[in-house]
């Protein structure tokens, strides 16, 4: 039975442990308080542990030198070390007090280390933070000067030995490492560490409420229908900060909460920093995760929208004050961005319905397979387009050395990679794959050559090492005229074998004479002065046709037709005069050569000869 009376000769009672007992303590507190604030915790104990032996020292005073000396036996006497060694440098003035001091030394067989590497593995750092502490507060309370310990060496970094410095405060000046240390024992009290984990928590726990309200008023505006522009107006209202959705050439689809001409401005800075290949494409495969850009003007916060494992576009919150911390929103973003992915989803499911319908409505119009123009208006009214109002055709061609573009599933692809980028713009067209090509209706508009432009780009980024060109028909309002434009858009392709978007209005005047009316006179006629040409096997009759067609088009310039077919001069002279004597007509008589130049353009349009 104990009494109680004895335990009042006690001040301070000493409590015995084990070294694993300690370094169970010492990982819990590294893992609960991270290891700054671990060692900030270690250091102070230390210190408090060394006062505390010290004022029992100075209980008996004695020689300055002798009481220093009994530090050492602190350690080995509690179990932390095996063996210590050291020098030390001390002087004092008349008066005993201490001027300087300087000690070297090393622990041997350090408890802590052996405790760090056991449940921690090897440190980029030293870890004998209690014996630092200790051996400080220990002499700091003896020589009534602050003087700290720092540890140079440690084993648990992989040096042969654990080695300290021991020096005053002041003299640590010149150390940053070391300064940033010694604030680390005038921190608060370990109960204040825990109040600060109390309050980060409780930060944290209020930060994940609001991120889970936040994202459930996103969700409820989805269920009710609402559009894509009131989601996003909702989640820059909530957290009043412009918000912006961008397609995957990081061009606005819609942004709220700036004006357009702050936001341009923006952009700009914006694209600035954008990574991009040689060629000036946008490198799309390095912004498939959240990403920070800092500009000039203003920095942003980006997220890729993804729907299906694609990424179709990206969410931007913006921030003009450069001095906010774009992390505390990024919970915040990638929610937002999920709820935009929802809806995309959703809309793609009804779009895909709409989009077949769209396109067998194209494909009828394409065929005139409807009873009357009102009533294929009427039924236009309901796929989104006026077809009162003028409208182009387009055909879009696609080539590659690497991969088979003739499949349907192919052409699948290009079509829903189209319809998705133009609901993005707010675009409405037809589009429908019609003998074996992707044939679009597109209603006119003012920026119609910047539309084309971002299709383009969007489709290389989508479909690496495709090759894709576009061509527009004549401006029509008439439905009866769209399988005519249809064949404008066709032919100007072939008449402009270079640009990837090319205008039926801006072919030369042989493409302009060429419709689906005369189209078959033409081949006729071509076709019949042509044919003793036309009739020789494959490799001579390209060989002739390309050596007239280039001699032509050089207006019977010889030297300028050797060079363009790199031949000499008794290889063009062969060739004219088996062509002259073929056709029974002189290369040189200007009618003759302006009636065959018209004859081979028209076979080139139309795709019967390939004399490039």
């Amino acid at each position: 039975m104990v009494n109680s009376e004895t335990s009042n000769h006690y001040e301070d009672k000493k409590i015995s442990t084990t070294s694993a007992t300690f370094g169970l303590l010492r990982k819990e507190l590294i893992s609960n308080l991270g290891m700054k604030r671990a060692k900030a915790f270690l250091l102070r104990y230390g210190w408090n542990l060394g006062v505390a032996n010290a004022k029992e020292v100075l209980r008996e005073p004695s020689n300055l030198e002798d009481m220093l000396s009994k530090g050492g036996l602190l350690h080995l006497q509690t179990g932390q070390i095996s063996k210590m060694v050291s020098e030390r440098t001390l002087e004092t003035d008349e008066n005993g007090e201490v001027v300087y001091i300087y000690a070297t030394g090393k622990w041997i067989d350090s408890f802590e280390v052996k405790e760090h590497i056991k449940n921690h593995g090897l440190s980029n750092y030293p870890v004998c933070h209690t014996l630092a502490g200790l051996g400080s507060g220990f002499t700091s309370m003896i020589t009534k000067r602050k003087v700290f310990l720092k540890e140079v060496k440690c084993r648990a970094m992989g040096h042969d030995e654990c080695c300290y410095e021991m020096r005053l405060e002041e003299e640590w000046q010149d150390d940053p490492d070391m300064q940033e240390e010694i604030q680390l024992y005038k921190e608060s009290s370990f109960i204040d560490e825990l109040n600060f984990t109390y309050e980060q928590l409780l930060d944290q726990k209020n930060y994940i409420e609001k991120v889970s309200t936040f994202h459930d008023t996103l969700t409820t505006k989805l269920s009710e229908g609402h559009s894509i522009e009131e989601v996003i107006k909702t989640v820059s209202q909530t957290l009043d900060i412009p918000v912006t959705i961008e397609d995957l050439n990081f061009q606005a689809r819609l942004y709220v909460g700036i004006e357009q001409d702050t936001y341009e401005t923006l952009n700009t800075d914006f694209l600035s920093y954008i990574s991009r290949t040689r060629s000036g494409k946008i490198q799309s495969a390095a912004y498939d995760k959240t990403f920070i850009i800092r500009g000039k003007l203003h920095n942003r916060l980006v997220t890729p929208i993804v729907v299906q494992n694609q990424t179709i576009g990206y969410m931007t919150f913006i921030y003009t004050d450069k001095s906010i911390k774009l992390e505390k929103d990024l919970m915040f973003l990638q929610r937002a961005a999920s709820s935009a992915a929802i809806y995309f989803l959703t809309e793609k499911a009804s779009i895909k319905g709409v989009e077949n319908i769209k396109g067998y409505f194209l494909e009828q119009l394409l065929l005139k397979q409807y009873s009357s123009v009102s009533n294929i208006i009427y039924r236009g009214y309901y796929m989104g387009i006026d077809l009162k109002e003028p409208f182009y055709i387009a055909s879009l061609q696609f080539s590659s050395d690497q991969r088979d573009t003739n499949n349907i599933d192919f052409h699948d692809q290009v079509i829903q990679s189209i319809t998705r980028y133009l609901d993005m713009q707010s675009y409405q067209i037809l589009i429908t794959q019609f003998e074996n090509q992707i044939v679009m209706l597109l209603p006119k508009v003012n920026d119609l050559n910047f539309k084309l432009e971002n299709i383009l780009r969007h489709l290389i980024n989508q479909f690496r090492q495709v090759n894709f060109r576009i061509g527009i028909s004549n401006e029509s309002e008439l439905i009866d005229s769209i399988a005519e434009n249809l064949e404008e858009s066709q032919i100007v392709l072939r008449i402009n074998n270079q640009d990837s978007i090319v205008f039926f209005e801006d072919a030369n005047i042989i493409g302009t004479l060429i419709n689906s009316k005369n189209m078959s006179t033409i081949r006729r006629k071509a076709q019949k002065e042509l044919q003793p040409i036309l009739q020789l096997k494959e490799v001579k009759r390209d060989e002739l046709l390309k050596t007239m067609y280039v001699f032509l088009m050089n207006g019977g310039n010889l030297q300028q037709s050797i060079s363009d077919l790199s031949l000499s001069m008794s290889g063009l002279m062969y060739r004219i005069s088996k062509i002259e004597k073929l056709l029974n007509k002189e290369l040189r008589n200007p009618i003759a050569a302006y009636e065959l130049l018209l004859m081979l353009d028209a076979l080139k349009i139309l795709g019967d000869i390939d004399v490039s």
